[in-house]
């Protein structure tokens, strides 16, 4: 068994701690691409509902429900691969993630009786929630001090595919959804097949086991109290998020932009929040997560508060975008700080986010029903204001759960595999390389 770091040097910065390597080089890689795939599969279904309307014969709402299908999923996804995590370990959490999420796009693609289509719909979202929560959650504890870096890059990968997804389709037309569908399952092949080395073991929870006492006692009302504040943090920045991207082509339409102008204009936004992902993850390791998160969202309302101004709509929904991209993956560094010892932490916030994508949009539709387009940039304004302010709150409450600063800086108390009870075979040389 290889030994555990020296407890009298916690600050060693060329010695890790051997179970936080939990990737090699070529497992980053793959998990990128992984979220390459979640992030197309998401972003596939707003361009294919037309396709689906037209060869079932169906209403607008009706044909809506496929990608409602597949968010649902993916909250259960998220929390249902969390429940099982500890026991069945990192490898076989992504491994199982993948293939429900290779079950589902293939059925999808192939069938072609709607109730079944909508059951696939559900299992590719299963699959996706388990992808997106494993390898957010394991790239912070399994990278190291470049983990929230990678992190970003993580995300800022999801981003792409949410970009060449609809590029795609515009390519080989809507009606060829099917093989689009079975391209990106197929695709997950390659991820699943570079789960081997991705070491199984410790587990967050394994490894929140083995803290110090003090990451304990940031339990209790103080930590409701911050779990509260994050998922509204998701919540309030993921409806500002899929507002944006639902109804900017509408409001842009309305000051008199062209359609294909206007369409373009709302690509650039989510291109924008992807480029802010990646812009932003060499500044990780410098600034704290909290600085990042706060700084974005501030920016993110000045830049709403500038969308009504005439002639700059659709510079200001860019550069909205270019700061909202930064706060998912940030917040989530900035949670693992705040609430290590609680292993319900993380799920819960990602499976609020994504309940925020499926809520907020018809809420901001109902909105612009009944006020009119011209209420876009208010409400939003609003909703920027409420996440900046649950920021600023999260990041000057007192220090009460600073127990995550100790534990960054002491690490362990011993090494988490053998307070789970395994032992771990010795790094590759591959992992070796991951550091």
């Amino acid at each position: 068994m290889t030994p555990g770091p020296d407890p009298a040097r916690p600050h060693e910065p060329h010695v890790p701690h051997v179970p936080h390597v939990l990737f090699s080089r070529l497992a980053v890689v793959a998990s990128c691409l992984g979220m390459v795939i979640i992030g197309a599969l998401l972003a596939l279904y707003g361009p294919v509902v037309p396709a689906l309307r037209d060869r079932f014969g169906l209403a607008e709402s009706t044909a809506g429900l496929a990608p409602a299908a597949q968010s649902l999923g993916a909250v259960a996804g998220v929390l249902g691969f969390h429940s099982v995590h500890r026991r069945i370990g990192n490898r076989a959490l992504l491994a199982s993630s993948y293939l429900t999420m290779l079950a589902g796009t293939v059925t999808f693609g192939l069938c072609g009786v709607w109730p079944l289509m909508l059951a696939a719909a559900f299992v590719t979202g299963l699959g996706l929630g388990g992808v997106d929560f494993a390898i957010s959650r394991l790239f912070l504890i399994g990278l190291g001090a470049r983990g929230p870096a990678l992190l970003n890059v993580a995300h800022g990968c999801f981003g792409l595919g949410t970009v060449l997804a609809p590029a795609a389709i515009a390519v080989i037309g809507p009606d060829r959804y099917g093989p689009a569908f079975i391209a990106l399952g197929l695709l997950s092949l390659v991820p699943l097949a570079c789960v081997r080395d991705v070491r199984n073991r410790p587990t967050p929870a394994e490894l929140a086991g083995s803290s110090p006492a003090p990451a304990h006692r940031a339990g209790g009302r103080g930590l409701a109290v911050v779990l509260t504040g994050f998922v509204a943090l998701y919540l309030l920045h993921f409806a500002v998020q899929s507002g944006i991207g639902n109804w900017e082509p509408t409001h842009l339409h309305v000051l008199g932009h062209g359609m294909t102008t206007a369409t373009i204009a709302t690509s650039v936004y989510w291109l924008a929040m992807t480029i802010g992902r990646f812009l932003v993850a060499p500044l990780a390791r410098r600034w704290s997560a909290a600085a990042i998160v706060t700084t974005a969202c501030a920016l993110m309302t000045v830049a709403i508060l500038l969308v009504p101004l005439p002639g700059l709509a659709p510079w200001a929904y860019a550069a909205a975008g270019l700061c909202i991209g930064p706060v998912f993956p940030n917040g989530l560094n900035w949670l693992n700080r705040s609430a290590p010892a609680t292993g319900n932490a993380m799920a819960s916030v990602i499976a609020a986010a994504m309940l925020g994508s499926v809520a907020f949009p018809p809420a901001l539709g109902a909105v612009v029903q009944t006020y009119g387009v011209s209420a876009l940039p208010v409400t939003l304004a609003a909703l920027c204001l409420l996440t900046l302010a649950v920021s600023v709150a999260l990041a000057v409450r007192p220090r009460r759960t600073g127990a995550a600063r100790t534990v960054a800086r002491e690490g362990p108390a011993k090494p988490a595999h053998a307070v789970a009870g395994q032992q771990e075979t010795p790094l590759t040389s591959q992992e070796k390389d991951a550091l």
